[in-house]
């Protein structure tokens, strides 16, 4: 008769399975597939301490850039859409978000940490805010107060925020991809 094993984490679950690492019995729910075979989370948890590489400097760099060149590229969004037509911000948006990436990744040298990616959004996202709440707001002034009389006046009033808004959504996740290293491949 072979022995009866319980899950480390779980002592009333019965378990035949072992994190490959540790040799500790875990239960299905305690159990991490890695690309090597099971790992128990304190095992797995381990593991991506030594693949956090930045430090606190790193994440005061990201934030700060990171969210001034949000600003310049909210920035440029507006300048660009008031000279030329704001269709070219599909394009211009992602190029945007690909600069900001590859240089903020080129300053840390490309230490890396998952909060790190999620810092460089807050970052994007705050950078832009200003510009946004300025347009929003003073669209809103102008259309309580101001009485805009066609639709076609309404579409000019916030067409700078909806280019504002394509700039953050588009230039977020390409910043993100690039910072992170996250590749693409066919």
């Amino acid at each position: 008769m072979s022995e009866i094993h319980y899950c480390v984490n779980h002592p009333k679950r019965e378990t035949v399975l072992r994190c490959n690492r540790c040799e500790q019995y875990i239960c299905t729910a305690c159990a991490v597939r890695t690309p090597t075979g099971y790992r128990c989370k304190t095992c797995v948890q381990e593991q991506q301490k030594v693949f956090n590489t930045a430090g606190i400097r790193d994440y005061l760099i990201v934030f700060f850039l990171g969210g001034f060149l949000s600003f310049l590229g909210g920035l440029g969004t507006l300048l660009i859409t008031s000279i030329i037509w704001g269709f070219f911000m599909f394009f211009l948006a992602p190029a945007a978000g690909v600069f900001i990436g590859n240089v903020l990744r080129s300053i840390i040298r490309g230490r890396h940490a998952r909060a790190l990616n999620w810092t460089l959004v807050a970052a994007m996202i705050l950078g832009a805010l200003p510009i946004l709440l300025v347009l929003g707001l003073g669209s809103m002034v102008v259309v309580l107060f101001g009485g805009l009389e066609s639709l076609v006046d309404t579409f000019y009033m916030f067409s700078p925020l909806f280019w504002q808004l394509v700039y953050l959504i588009m230039a977020t996740p390409v910043a993100y991809a690039q910072f992170s290293g996250i590749r693409i491949v066919k």
